[in-house]
């Protein structure tokens, strides 16, 4: 029951990040069009300005929860169905919705005020259908049962003459029947749990800034397990971030709440508190406290290979936001080290909202375009540098104390430093050249079991994530031959660490998994 549970969390957990990924790229647009808004800027530019921002924040932010319908279906699909998948999850939510609105309507329950008035009312329009608002979590909801529908039943068959209806149109037959019976039922059950939604969100308010300490360190925490986004997601994209309504329109979500400001700055006169969520030195200032611990403390005649290392895991964090290649040179070796550092990451959230800060602060090209949008009276950007400082000061002396104090085999701390360290990780870019891509693609393979043993690939912001059919044939030395930032085996699945480059290793992987005459 247990490995039942912790499988469909991961499955639940690779799906989901799959449309989270896409939203980086609107938050940085929407910042440009709030930039471009400014009244200093020319009026072309300012019309611009007020279009781009409309278009995404209607168009995309807005429209979350179909988004999140459809991918998460088709990210939960196996490999032959994803299509299927997605043409399947837009059909049942379209169904989901005009069924609520019947139900809501034969019941007296439709609410009856224009659509500027249903903020409150437990009723949103939803592409032009007025439903029960269960926001994103109704795409959350259906792309799931979608994705299990379409992978448990999509293999029907039927008699020869019925074959037009078996495989996935026999699931979409059966969502069809489900989705209908949940679109009666939350009418009912809805309004209680949003009540219940409602009531965490007051308790975690009434945390204060000990209730972002707290998420900051449970972030870092399930971070191994490649599980912190289920903890960050909903708070950045759903009600449980927090509601605000913003210059006549409700949004929900930290994320969601924050794009809407910097869209509307002009008539926003405070930052709500929700912004206490995504106010995270993690990406610049934690990384340069590690990378100056592990310097110091290695011998000197390794300090200029550690600064060879970790100086572009620095520019990794700080200008991609992905941190797992300095973090995983020290998780393995010391776990007291990662909670320490869970402890430091959760004070940074903390600090910042103790002391005010109130604007994103993420990895360097974010934080910067972040910054420009709200006026340094309101966001208090002036914080940035000194938390930041504090925080590198805070990282590195605790860093260096435990290391030294408690002997810890960090890099560089050896007499003579191999080009793998113990954590597994590989830097090296000369040691990459040194075999084919082929060969480094045979090397997962192999360590994975070999080809037939390979059940479903799929990835993350940083992370190859791979299902397999039998743990005992996994090899783990073959896969820390490969050139990675590491190597998590959780089971039935291996995550390899790769960093920026993770979608083109997929893709490469995929293709060369094909051409030996796999699927």
């Amino acid at each position: 029951m247990k490995d039942r549970i912790t499988n469909a969390m991961q499955s639940f957990g690779r799906a989901i990040i799959q449309p989270v990924m896409f939203m980086a790229v609107t938050g940085l647009l929407i910042s440009i069009g709030a930039i471009f808004q400014m009244e200093s800027m020319p009026a072309a530019l300012q019309n611009f300005g007020n279009g781009l921002f409309g278009v995404l924040t209607d168009g995309v932010i807005g429209q979350l929860s179909v988004i999140f319908c459809i991918g998460i279906a088709t990210a939960m699909a196996k490999k032959n169905k994803k299509t299927d998948a997605a043409v399947v999850s837009i059909m049942v939510y379209m169904v989901f919705l005009y069924t609520n609105n019947f139900w809501l309507d034969f019941t007296n329950k439709l609410v009856n005020v224009g659509e500027e008035d249903l903020i409150g009312t437990g009723q949103n329009m939803v592409l032009g259908v007025q439903v029960t608002d269960m926001g994103v979590f109704l795409g959350i909801l259906l792309g799931v049962l979608v994705g299990v529908f379409i992978n448990k039943y999509g293999e029907i068959k039927f008699n020869k003459y019925l074959a037009p209806y078996e495989g996935t149109k026999a699931s979409y037959f059966l969502l069809l029947v489900v989705t209908a019976i949940l679109a009666i039922l939350v009418t009912y059950i809805w309004p209680w749990i949003n009540s219940g939604i409602d009531s965490i969100v007051v308790i975690l308010s009434s945390m204060g800034a000990f209730g972002f300490f707290l998420y900051g360190f449970l972030n870092r925490m399930l971070l191994p397990f490649g599980m912190h986004h289920l903890l960050y997601m909903p708070l950045f994209w759903t009600p449980l971030g927090g509601t605000a309504e913003i210059a006549g329109k409700s949004y929900s979500g930290a994320m969601n709440i924050w794009l809407a400001e910097i869209g509307n700055i002009s008539s926003v006169n405070s930052i709500d508190p929700s912004i206490g969520y995504i106010v995270n030195f993690g990406y610049v200032a934690l990384p340069i406290g590690i990378a100056l611990a592990f310097i110091k403390t290695a011998k000197p005649q390794n300090k200029e290979k550690v600064k060879a290392i970790v100086i572009p895991t620095i520019i990794a964090a700080a200008l991609g936001g992905i941190t797992e290649p300095i973090e995983f040179l020290f998780l393995f070796i010391s776990p007291l080290l990662w909670v320490v550092h869970g402890v430091v990451y959760g004070l940074g959230l903390f600090i910042s909202n103790i002391a005010g800060l109130n604007v994103v602060v993420d990895n360097l090209v974010k934080t910067i375009m972040y910054s420009i949008t709200v006026p340094m009276s309101m966001g208090r950007q002036w914080l940035i540098i000194p938390i930041g400082v504090l925080l590198v000061g805070i990282e590195y002396f605790a860093f260096k104390f435990l290391i030294v104090k408690l002997k810890i085999p960090t890099i560089g701390r050896e007499e003579q430093l191999e080009e793998s360290s113990s954590t597994d990780v590989q830097t090296d870019e000369e040691s990459k050249k040194d075999v084919t891509q082929d060969e480094q693609l045979d090397l997962i393979i192999s360590g994975l079991g070999g080809q037939k043993n390979i059940k479903d690939i799929n990835n993350c912001y940083t992370r190859l994530r791979i299902d397999v059919k039998d743990t005992s044939k996994i090899d783990m030395e073959d896969l820390k031959k490969y050139p990675s930032s590491g190597v998590v085996n959780k089971g039935k699945q291996v995550q390899i660490i790769i960093g920026m480059g993770v979608q083109e290793v997929r893709d490469n992987l995929e293709t060369y998994i094909s051409s030996m005459g796999g699927t």
